[in-house]
């Protein structure tokens, strides 16, 4: 094994060492009031006990505040568009993007005071909370030392802080879709290039709405075939310009998400088994976000014990929830769900008074405000933001304003009071029930104590009006309004299903469920699914531990993806035998030696000798193979901007031929030509390029470098590189029974601290880094038992 040594940005005298549990009473016990008891366990992991939710939740804002607060400094920036008062004008157009989004103060505020009274007393309790540790740490010397680095001071902790963070974070995992612009842009290019005809073709191969071959989380169910529908009569050529200028700011704003560890995409997979399938008759569930690598990551653990709840999970410094983890009898775990919910509508502009537009047969003023942005190092900037009905403007071109809508919108709130909820259900029910109110998008996976394992796809999905078109921009006048949102129950959901088991790694829903999202979104027959569906399958009935949930997670997280460290886009495990059935070995001497190196490939991307190179030759020959093949089939038709996942669904239909669900439309391949063709002429291709590339015909010798996790730093403190894995960033593993029979292991690396002088910064690195768990501390004799510190706190107002 590599070593794990810390690397920090500067050296820094008197860093606080390790103490063993102490029952020591703090200065604020001098009141006379021991209101929470805090156990860390020997990671650094709070468990906070109170008797009551105010003491409970100031607890929460204090310890995030002792073990993240600069991550939850950058979060609140990031959420209230304050980061370029920090860190000068690379930032401002992120800050205009999030106050653009997000909305004024006012808004938040506005959100809030539509919860309930314990909703707010939460909110409030946690930002007390935060704002005694930070009086504390400035008192003390124990602000983080980035403080001191960029010369800056924390200002008090607000309730806004929280509800922003939280609306952040919703919008990252919960807002799906909104390709509209994106999709006007690749359809202008693709007619400029193809021409009408073909360009519609190549488009309608690339956006589909169903593709019933596509791998789904509920088993069963057919699935019926859905093209485009309505496709436009020209190209916009405004919305595609609008494409750009949104592309911009929106990789802004996800950069500066980077400061706080942050990173979107599709990520997170989930495994559950029924009784009948485990070896013991207990159900297991294995939860895996995949929410971004950096020092520290996103995730923070915590226990909540007390007034009603008996939570210990995954939780986000900034704001007061646990949404993944273990509860009393149950646990749940999250991925995104990829349904579409975002859509963008045109707005057309008074000619005379560009701040009207039209809707429902007349003109309204845009509802509009100023704000003023603090730039360090530079004068403040003032700038106009607008929003019509439909939502924020985001573009302008001509005499058109895009506006945005989320299905989310005026109910965010709604969502965090729902799994606020998850924390404290006392039965399947009672769980149930509080998803109904979650307005974004995610799958949801629950098991308990008495083998009940069950699955739902929840979220505010629009109806959309009869003869929309959900790949491109709608008009804004009101005739493509949203006709109210998709019932509750009748989202895609399951309770205890036949085969006993579920898998989900952001694929389809059910068989019926449309897409019409775009890239990974368009969900085919090819998708890095089939992995987990493979292993999990393999295994025999009633063999399922957790240690074969720790065992598919790992290979899983090693199968090979193309290109290495890319994550989503696995392929292999759906496309290498087609592949390799598709080779004509006549063409070309050597393919008969390579087609049974990769027969015998078990897919994995290892490096087991730890000498910086995979272990087997086949991760470069498959890489450079499907590399060949793309640029080959798709790249000429499609452009290079193609998603390589789109690619894979293509070569995957176009070796289905007339088998293939959703046949394909355009000219991929030359007259005459055939797929198999192709396939063998690039993989001679490939082995020519790797000959080159390593100076020798030696097949033995083409060993690829190995892709690595690079941990963005989140502060001053850095951590080495680990070998990639296509894993969670949290990974839980739970074994659902009664009394002593639940228990469970997890992993959140680097640590628990976001201060690199903790020795919890960077602790369960060596452990993640090597596929290793450590226990979950469930119980509160079990949390003494191997306390690392035990602190009483009083808490002022209980």
């Amino acid at each position: 094994m590599r070593g794990f040594s810390i690397v920090v940005a500067a050296l820094v005298a008197g860093a606080s060492s390790c103490q063993g549990p102490s029952d020591g009473l703090t200065d604020r016990d001098a009141l006379g009031h021991h209101d929470v008891t805090i156990i860390r366990d020997e990671y650094g992991v709070p468990h906070l006990h109170a008797a009551s939710e105010r003491a409970l939740f100031y607890a929460v804002g204090y310890v995030q505040g002792q073990d993240r607060l600069w991550q939850a400094e950058t979060l609140r920036r990031a959420a209230t568009g304050t980061l370029a008062e920090w860190f000068g004008p690379s930032r401002l157009q992120a800050d205009i993007q999030a106050r653009l989004v997000f909305g004024p103060a006012e808004r938040r505020a506005a959100l809030l005071a539509e919860t309930s009274a314990e909703t707010q007393l939460v909110f409030e309790a946690f930002a007390d909370g935060m704002n005694a540790w930070i009086d504390e740490a400035r008192a003390t010397g124990a602000l983080p030392q980035e403080y001191a680095v960029f010369g800056v001071e924390p200002r008090p902790w607000t309730v806004d802080d929280s509800v922003a963070v939280f609306l952040l974070l919703g919008s990252q995992f919960g807002w799906n879709g909104g390709d509209e612009l994106d999709n006007a842009a690749q359809y202008a290019d693709l007619v400029a290039r193809l021409g009408p005809a073909e360009g519609a073709r190549a488009f309608a191969d690339t956006h589909y709405l169903e593709d019933p071959s596509a791998p789904t989380t509920i088993p069963g169910g057919e699935g019926v075939v859905r093209g485009m529908t309505a496709l436009p009569v020209r190209v916009d050529t405004a919305a595609a310009r609008a494409a750009r200028e949104v592309a911009d700011h929106q990789a802004a704003h996800e950069r500066s998400l980077e400061l706080a560890g942050l990173h979107r995409g599709p990520r997170s997979n989930a495994i559950l088994i029924g009784p009948s399938m485990s070896a013991d008759g207990h159900a297991l569930l294995m939860g895996g976000p995949q929410m971004g690598y950096g020092a520290p990551q996103i995730n923070h653990e915590l226990g909540l014990h007390g007034a009603g709840f008996d939570v210990t999970g995954m939780s986000i410094a900034g704001f007061p929830l646990v949404p993944i983890g273990v509860g009393r009898g149950y646990a749940w775990t999250l991925t995104t769900g990829g349904t579409d919910n975002v859509d963008y509508f045109a707005e057309q502009l008074d000619p005379g008074n560009p701040g009207r537009y039209w809707y429902q047969g007349a003109w309204h003023d845009l509802a509009c405000r100023v704000e003023t942005f603090a730039v360090k190092g530079a004068p403040s900037t003032m700038q106009t933001l607008c929003s019509s009905v439909h939502g924020p403007i985001v573009a302008v071109v001509g005499g058109v304003a895009y506006a945005m809508a989320a299905g989310t919108a005026g109910t965010e709130l709604q969502s965090y009071e729902a799994w606020l909820d998850m924390g404290r259900a006392r039965s399947f029910e009672e769980f149930e029930s509080n998803l109904a109110a979650v307005s974004y998008n995610f799958n949801v996976f629950y098991a308990d104590a008495q083998g009940t394992i069950a699955y739902w796809h929840v979220g505010a999905i629009p109806v959309r009006a009869a003869g929309a078109n959900p790949f491109f921009p709608e008009p804004g006048d009101g005739s493509s309004d949203w006709q109210g949102f998709m019932p509750f129950d009748e989202m895609p959901h399951v309770v205890n299903p036949e085969q006993g088991w579920l898998v989900n790694w952001n694929n389809k829903p059910r068989a019926d469920w449309p897409n019409s999202s775009a890239g990974f979104w368009d969900w085919g027959p090819v998708h890095r699914v089939n992995t987990l569906r493979a292993l999990v399958a393999a295994q025999s009935p009633g063999s399922f531990t957790l240690d074969t949930l720790a065992e598919i997670n790992r290979r899983a997280g090693l199968t090979t993806d193309s290109p290495s460290g890319s994550a989503a886009i696995v392929i292999v495990s759906t496309m290498l035998d087609d592949m390799l059935d598709a080779v004509d070995c006549s063409v070309d001497p050597r393919l008969r030696e390579i087609v049974s190196l990769l027969r015998g490939w078990d897919w994995l991307q290892t490096d087991d000798d730890e000498d910086g190179r995979y272990d087997s030759p086949a991760v470069a020959v498959f890489n450079t193979w499907w590399q060949a093949t793309l640029e080959d089939v798709c790249v000429p038709e499609l452009g290079a901007g193609i998603d390589p996942t789109l690619c894979a669904q293509i070569v995957y239909r176009l070796l289905a031929g007339s088998a293939a669900a959703v046949p394909v439309q355009a000219s991929y391949l030359d007259e005459g030509e055939t797929i198999r063709d192709a396939l063998s002429r690039d993989l001679v291709v490939a082995l020519d390029e790797l000959a080159a590339r390593f100076g020798t015909a030696d097949v033995a010798a083409w060993l690829q470098p190995r892709a690595e996790i690079e941990w963005t730093p989140g502060g001053i403190g850095t951590v080495p590189n680990t070998l990639w894995m296509n894993r969670g960033t949290y990974n839980q593993l739970v074994h659902l029974g009664r009394g002593p029979q639940l228990y469970g292991k997890n992993v959140v690396a680097p640590g628990q601290s976001g201060d690199y002088r903790s020795p919890h910064f960077a602790d369960q690195l060596p452990l993640y880094a090597t596929w290793q768990y450590k226990p979950m501390r469930l119980r509160r004799a079990d949390q003494r038992a191997h306390a690392e510190s035990i602190t009483r706190l009083a808490v002022p107002g209980s």
